[in-house]
């Protein structure tokens, strides 16, 4: 059944995440955190810029593996290997961890109660999950294909700093969320953003990429399990799937035009209106291709 979930708390996530979500240009919700972190952040940005390594793709290896992995230098040296392959670095592991542990001690000063927090603001969520969790993947399984939803992933939870939002790691089968204590969007529950995020882990089967690339399923992906998603959760009398609905999903869920997001995907928005997202699945009911010739349409779609 799928829905089986690792959850895991975790203070380093938490500082890497706040400091994506800084880099990306973002206020954090609590104004602590920026006076904590903004500096920081700003030089591990630096850091990252030196090396030649893009901040999104360093963050999406970075964020799940600081869950894994238990040294800054080993994170470090692992994710460079990941992203820019085994070279000489000139020092730059043992700056950059130095940065990384920085981050972390700031973020620690900040909330020093972070770790036990984050178990308490988990609570509801874990509880909905476990409520409601199989139920919506098995039907948006029943919606789409069943290779479309992965049956177990990892959840990192981390410390709140845009009030609601989290990112799916394909990579390492896992994603991360904040833990917010209340739904940022009434008609939106973060479960079912659990859930979005939850279906697309499985996006890097091959039957899937052969299409597309990786590059363009990380941004036509996301859009295409919105729609199902959001079918599945008015089953269970979550959230609706209107129209009206799908519009305020891609309002709360993809990022603004000017600027990238905390996830790291680039700037631009969506690329797609709510109407046109919305006949293309009117388009998948009746005809029911596919997944992969699915994904593949909405590619011409999207501008």
């Amino acid at each position: 059944m799928p829905g089986d979930t690792r959850w895991i708390v975790s203070k380093r996530a938490s500082a890497l995440h706040a400091a994506q979500a800084l880099i990306a240009g973002h206020t954090p919700v609590d104004p602590k955190m920026s006076e904590a972190l903004a500096d920081e952040a700003s030089r591990l940005a630096t850091e990252l810029e030196s090396v030649g390594l893009p901040a999104d793709k360093f963050f999406d290896h970075a964020i799940p593996l600081s869950a894994q992995l238990d040294s800054h230098a080993r994170l470090v040296e692992v994710t460079l290997t990941k992203t820019l392959g085994p070279r000489q670095t000139g020092g730059a592991d043992t700056v950059l961890a130095g940065r990384l542990a920085s981050l972390a001690a700031r973020m620690h000063d900040a909330y020093p109660s972070g770790v036990e927090e984050l178990e308490l603001r988990s609570g509801p969520l874990r509880g909905q999950w476990e409520a409601r969790g199989a139920g919506l993947l098995t039907t948006l399984r029943r919606l789409t294909e069943p290779d479309v939803v992965v049956d177990s992933a990892h959840v990192i939870l981390v410390q709140p700093v845009l009030g609601g939002g989290g990112a799916a790691h394909r990579l390492y089968n896992s994603l991360h969320f904040e833990a917010v204590l209340t739904n940022p969007h009434p008609t939106l529950p973060e479960v079912a953003r659990l859930g979005w995020l939850w279906a697309q882990l499985n996006l890097d089967l091959p039957k899937y990429q052969e299409r597309l690339g990786r590059d363009r399923l990380d941004r036509i992906g996301p859009l295409a399990v919105l729609p199902p998603l959001l079918a599945a959760a008015s089953e269970l009398e979550l959230a609706p799937a209107d129209l009206a609905g799908l519009e305020r999903a891609l309002d709360a869920w993809f990022p603004c035009p000017d600027r990238a997001d905390a996830r790291g995907l680039p700037p631009g928005g969506p690329g797609i209106d709510a109407q046109t997202l919305s006949s293309w699945w009117e388009t998948y009911l009746a005809s029911s291709p596919p997944w992969a010739v699915a994904l593949a349409a909405l590619d011409q779609m999207v501008a």
